[in-house]
């Protein structure tokens, strides 16, 4: 089965409004007017049209090769505790999962909102476990990332996926970064891949926790949701 079998869309309405406004732009431009055709709203349309299919790579198939670049990256070790934020249908919850054997454990929290990622719900993330015979070290948490339900310095790893940026509260963000510190073990690594304009700000919130950042960079055309503009990056830490 497909990964976007599996793990779904992200944003699933998103990439629909793409294609129909560019068919609506085009209907516009030319065929409403075929003897005159506006060009730039026929140009628009083919813009338009480019950004979904962009948003359609990234969601299906850019993302996991930036998990396929991130993993070796963490050095997760075989007994480490680790817990993804936002883990969705589990994509990257499983190949963390992967690199553990039974004296470890992968947590994967979410609220399981079907707006964030299409058919979001914990039953089908524990379906996709079950498949990848992962079930032995994954654990599934109904939870919120602002307040999470862990005591202090209990994970060896924390990830967060494209998830931070669907918190849009500035003061809620540096909140659940915060907690994400608090429950990482000293020495421990936090990676944040994330998409929209926060970048400068997670840094800043890490450093200010006095997290060694090793990474804080653009991670390339396999993150453009629609374009440069809108790319996915890297943030990635240590706790002292």
């Amino acid at each position: 089965m497909s990964n976007w079998k599996k793990f779904g869309i992200d944003a699933p309405l998103v990439p629909v409004l793409y294609i129909l406004a560019a068919i609506l732009l085009f209907v516009q431009g030319y065929v409403l007017r075929p003897s005159a055709p506006i060009v730039l709203e026929v140009i628009a349309a083919g813009i338009v049209f480019i950004e979904g299919v962009l948003f359609l790579h990234t969601t299906v198939r850019g993302k996991y090769r930036l998990f396929d670049q991130l993993i070796p990256r963490l050095g997760v070790k075989a007994t480490d505790q680790v817990l993804d934020l936002g883990c969705g249908r589990g994509a990257l919850l499983s190949q963390l999962a992967g690199q553990l054997e039974q004296s470890g454990q992968a947590v994967g929290l979410d609220l399981w909102h079907s707006r964030d990622q299409s058919h979001n719900a914990a039953t089908v993330t524990q379906r996709n476990m079950t498949v990848l015979g992962l079930t032995d070290r994954v654990k599934l948490v109904t939870g919120d990332m602002v307040a999470l339900p862990f005591p202090d310095a209990q994970f060896d790893v924390i990830t967060t996926s494209f998830a931070l940026h669907n918190i849009h509260d500035a003061q809620q963000r540096q909140r659940t970064l915060q907690e994400a510190v608090r429950v990482l073990k000293p020495g421990g690594q936090l990676a944040i891949i994330d998409t929209g304009h926060h970048a400068a700000e997670y840094r800043q919130i890490l450093s200010a926790a006095h997290l060694d950042i090793r990474e804080a960079r653009s991670l390339g055309m396999n993150g453009w949701w629609s374009g440069p503009w809108m790319t996915s990056y890297l943030v990635r830490g240590v706790k002292p």
